[in-house]
């Protein structure tokens, strides 16, 4: 068998996520290749006979250049097999309700998916945040044991035990084991609501006097969406923006800026009224191993108040 893993990483979580997962398909014995999502095209997934697809959500879903990858590349791997996986802060929303549907309508068997915490470096976050230290040397242990898991399991079911591919949950009983909380509540206006308006009004600028362009394409070449444009003065950022503030953080320079004040009362109530409770009941049913005291949960040191860049790109 050939395997390949394709992430989509940010801050690095799901880097380490996929990493693991490589290493656990590679000790089986198997080719595995590991590769990022913007470095697969079409004729990549043909020699292939198990593609794994995993990245960070995005607003409780998976980001738009992971539904582009599903709808566009992932059509020439009909026949194969695959598994999801993804990283997240508080849940795993309907990242996998959205992605294992899709890779399926695009003719591959789905033999496996999971999720794990990973930090958080969201700008509004309070930091320390509840799942900072995820993912750890237990998580990745698990990971590697996934990656072996999804290996034989592919091999079987290509020997015809297809009994072994599973169900997805779907409606209300996924809700339970992947959305605890009713998000979006059904009240109105909810928190969730109240968050997606107070982002949908922030607006980036650049500060050319900071900007090193042409020099420095950190954020051009790392934009998920390829919403940023340089070509203008002052530079845009078009309609494809998902405001994931990816392109603010990596700046090495700050050039690029916000004003996160706009949203900060808003997140920080949507963070304990609903994200807060989400990590409580996984941790109830022993899905959650909490390394940060709530005592030390950082509500008056949002990651935006640290210095840039937040993190580095590898």
């Amino acid at each position: 068998m050939k395997s390949i893993v394709i992430y989509n990483s940010m801050s690095g979580n799901t880097k380490k996520i996929a990493e693991a997962i490589h290493a656990g398909i590679s000790q089986c014995g198997e080719q595995c290749d590991i590769v990022k999502i913007k470095d697969v095209n079409t004729r990549d997934l043909v020699g292939y006979d198990l593609i794994g697809l995993g990245s960070y959500i995005l607003n409780i879903r998976e980001p738009a250049n992971v539904t582009n990858f599903i709808q566009d590349t992932m059509r020439s791997a009909e026949g194969k097999h695959a598994f999801a996986f993804c990283t997240h802060g508080a849940l795993p929303g309907y990242y996998l309700a959205r992605v294992v549907p899709g890779m399926i309508q695009r003719g591959l068997t789905v033999i496996g998916w999971n999720d794990w915490f990973g930090s958080v470096f969201y700008p509004a976050t309070p930091k320390p945040y509840f799942t900072d230290g995820h993912p750890d040397a237990i998580d990745l242990k698990e990971v590697r044991e996934f990656g072996r898991e999804m290996v034989e399991r592919s091999r079987r079911i290509y020997q015809g035990e297809t009994q072994l591919i599973p169900t997805l949950p779907k409606g209300k009983e996924y809700d339970e084991i992947y959305v605890p909380l009713d998000v979006p509540p059904k009240d109105s206006p909810s928190e969730w609501m109240k968050l997606l308006m107070a982002i949908a009004r922030i607006e980036f600028k650049v500060n050319t006097a900071k900007c090193k362009y042409p020099k420095c394409t950190i954020c051009i070449d790392n934009c998920p969406v390829n919403s940023i444009d340089f070509s203008v003065s002052p530079p845009f950022f078009n309609i494809n923006c998902e405001k994931c503030f990816h392109c603010e953080q990596i700046c090495p320079n700050g050039a690029i800026e916000t004003d996160y004040g706009l949203f900060k009362a808003v997140h920080d109530q949507f963070t304990f009224s609903l994200l807060q409770k989400s990590l409580d009941i996984f941790e109830a049913r022993g899905r959650f191993r909490r390394l940060v005291p709530l005592k030390d949960i950082g509500w008056d040191t949002p990651t935006w108040k640290f210095n840039k860049p937040r993190y580095k790109i590898s």
